[in-house]
């Protein structure tokens, strides 16, 4: 069997940037920015065959997120706190060489995360083995095999292990993302919450009641923690189909969200785009 490695490029190309941008002093005064985009292309050449070395890999996919994300139609919340932040310089040159050289996977409105847990995820008798190479612990909520280079660790998750992370993000929130959780609930409290009161909607339910939160509150940051599968994404129209959902939701409840989970499937031609600090503000 062959393996394939499903690589977050967001990752490298934005550590790669900043590995290669440096600070210069002229006078006293007078400092600029410098990047040496020839670094930052031997640093990712490096990681990869590290990566292929590591894993023993045959080949590799490198995934992009698109400028617009469909998480920011449902909440305009979603990472809108790193919209003030300076990306390093050599940023988007250095993602227009990864899918010159190598060929990069973008899909409409979807992060590079969605793009990786789709690929993980379709064909489950797939010939290849298929692992997920990113620093980003969402992946936990993904059933597959989750290489993070940091830690150099190897997870294998199954679906029932996968689903109890989403749900426990669902509870803790993610405040790096953007969308908080249940008040006082943190990722150790949330585990906790679940492993005695049992793993399902209900229990989160409880947690966002007691907080005087709604169900609507829960379902919004399960949708924020989610990564898309396979089997809820169109792959030839590139459309997500439909949203997750509890297990125990009745048609009549899924009817009850229909109206905000219609805002992001089909088609989503509008611009999400975040607007870059150096952008001109139009009014």
């Amino acid at each position: 069997m062959t393996t394939t490695l499903l690589i977050d490029a967001d990752v490298l190309a934005y550590q790669s940037a900043f590995t290669a941008q440096a600070n210069i002093q002229w006078k006293e005064d007078l400092w600029t920015v410098h990047t040496d985009l020839a670094l930052a292309k031997t640093w990712i050449v490096d990681r990869l065959e590290t990566f292929k070395k590591r894993m023993k890999a045959d080949d590799f996919i490198l995934a992009i997120s698109d400028k617009n994300n469909f998480r920011r139609k449902l909440n305009s919340e979603y990472k809108a706190n790193r919209r003030s932040k300076f990306a390093p310089i050599g940023l988007d040159p250095i993602r227009d060489w990864l899918a010159e050289e190598y060929g990069t996977v973008i899909y409409p409105n979807l992060e590079a995360d969605d793009v990786l847990a789709i690929l993980a995820t379709e064909r489950p008798n797939r010939k290849d083995k298929r692992i997920i190479v990113s620093i980003d612990k969402d992946f936990k909520s993904v059933p597959c095999a989750f290489y993070d280079f940091n830690r150099g660790e190897l997870h294998e998750t199954t679906k029932e292990q996968a689903d109890h992370y989403h749900l426990m993000q669902t509870l803790a929130g993610d405040p790096v993302d953007g969308y908080k959780g249940v008040p006082g609930i943190g990722v150790k409290s949330a585990g906790k919450l679940l492993d005695i009161y049992g793993a399902t909607w209900d229990t989160v339910l409880n947690a966002y009641k007691k907080a005087h939160m709604t169900e609507q509150d829960a379902l919004m940051n399960a949708w924020m923690a989610y990564l898309i599968r396979k089997d809820e994404y169109n792959n030839k129209h590139k459309q997500i189909k439909y949203l997750w959902m509890p297990s125990c939701f009745d048609e009549k409840q899924k009817r009850k969200y229909s109206h905000l989970i219609h805002q992001v499937t089909g088609d989503l031609d509008e611009d999400l785009s975040r607007q870059k600090p150096f952008d001109p503000i139009s009014f």
